[in-house]
């Protein structure tokens, strides 16, 4: 089983356990899933040794300039598309922590 494969079965999974799960909802599993292996693969990327925030390339002109890392910007744009996707598939800290008998 691949790790999109497993994640999409950890999000249905949550979901089935809070009896929110439908099929009608497995394109938007499958996109937050999507994000969530894309947020997996930057940090991964980051985390290697010898990597920095930035990386060197060449100007036009030839001259050494210092940009940021690519993968800070894929971290950080799957990390927010990961939690808006959550939320809306009622999978955050508070949906997951509320209790069966709390009146709210």
């Amino acid at each position: 089983m691949s790790d999109l494969d497993d994640i999409k079965q950890r999000i249905c999974t949550a979901m089935e356990t809070q009896g929110t799960y439908s099929t009608d909802l497995d394109l938007c599993i499958e996109l937050c899933a999507g994000a969530y292996l894309a947020f997996k693969i930057a940090l991964k990327d980051i985390s290697k040794r010898g990597v920095h925030s930035f990386v060197k390339e060449k100007s036009r002109e030839n001259n050494d300039k210092l940009t940021a890392h690519p993968s800070f910007k894929i971290l950080f744009d799957s990390l927010e598309a990961t939690r808006k996707q959550l939320r809306e598939l009622g999978l955050t800290l508070q949906t997951l922590s509320s209790s069966e008998d709390d009146e709210v």
